[in-house]
């Protein structure tokens, strides 16, 4: 096995794992912004508004 031929092996394996933790970031983010939502629409039910709960 040449160095090129390890280098692109190191490579791919590098960016799979890249690729399944962009995955796992994307659906947090998603879970996260349903979890937020929901949130803002019981803050705004109740009269508070999101930044004012969050001290922005």
């Amino acid at each position: 096995m040449t160095d090129l031929e390890l280098d692109y092996m190191i490579a791919e394996e590098a960016l799979q794992e890249a690729e399944e933790s962009f995955t796992k970031l994307r659906e947090d983010y998603q879970s996260l912004r349903k979890h937020t939502d929901q949130l803002e629409t019981i803050l705004r039910n109740h009269g508070i508004n999101f930044p004012n709960f969050c001290g922005w």
